[in-house]
């Protein structure tokens, strides 16, 4: 029987701030906590929860980071600690998109969803998924779209995000788009199942290419219209 890979991952990408760590058979650690600047409390929560379980960091098989689009300072945090435990522990780390982790929970309700989120300056970043069976593929790179592109986006689609303004503003010109009703934050529970694939294909992410996707337009890392 194979072992069992023991992970610890983070995303600070939002007002949500989110811990996983599975470890050995049974434990499992899931926190989330939406705090006004959290992730300057990451490392508290991650000291508290390997010392309440009495886990050894060095026994960590890998690292999981939600590597965006979110927060500048949540990312800048984020990934300066999980760049510390990668050099420190020599243990390898796996970036996963944010976005992942909005449509995992709803794969069961559409067979297309897209994730949105405000990135300011009149622009929107979407990325999309498809849907078949337990799967959730992703659909291209996260692009900046405008919100004329966004109304204009086929109605098969199950919008999903965790911006309630932005959510009320598309609907108001275009009440007719399928838009999931409640805020979905990301949750790095919900990026275990690709994280685990990565992991079992050796797909890790060396730390010259462990960069972070910034939300907003002024520092973000995709051009608009990138496929």
């Amino acid at each position: 029987m194979s072992k069992r890979v023991s992970f610890l991952a983070v995303d600070a990408t939002s007002e949500n701030l989110s811990l996983y760590i599975r470890y050995g058979k049974d434990k499992e650690i899931n926190i989330n906590h939406r705090l006004k600047f959290g992730a300057s409390q990451l490392i508290s929560y991650i000291d508290k929860s390997l010392r309440g379980e009495k886990i050894d960091l060095s026994s960590i098989d890998a690292f999981v980071i939600g590597s965006g689009p979110g927060s500048f300072t949540g990312l800048r945090i984020s990934f300066s600690v999980i760049k510390a435990f990668m050099i420190a522990k020599a243990k390898p780390v796996i970036a996963v998109g944010s976005f992942y982790s909005c449509a995992y929970p709803l794969k069961n309700k559409a067979e297309k969803i897209a994730v949105v989120s405000d990135a300011r300056r009149n622009l929107i970043y979407l990325s999309c998924f498809k849907t078949k069976g337990s799967n959730l593929t992703k659909e291209g790179k996260e692009k900046l779209i405008t919100l004329e592109e966004l109304i204009k986006i086929d109605k098969k689609y199950l919008l999903v995000t965790y911006d309630s303004h932005l959510r009320d503003k598309v609907l108001g010109l275009s009440p007719k788009l399928n838009f999931h009703s409640k805020d979905i934050f990301p949750k790095t529970k919900y990026l275990m199942p690709l994280a685990e694939l990565y992991y079992n294909r050796s797909k890790f992410t060396d730390l010259d290419n462990l960069k972070p996707l910034y939300l907003h337009s002024k520092t973000c890392q995709v051009r608009r219209g990138t496929k």
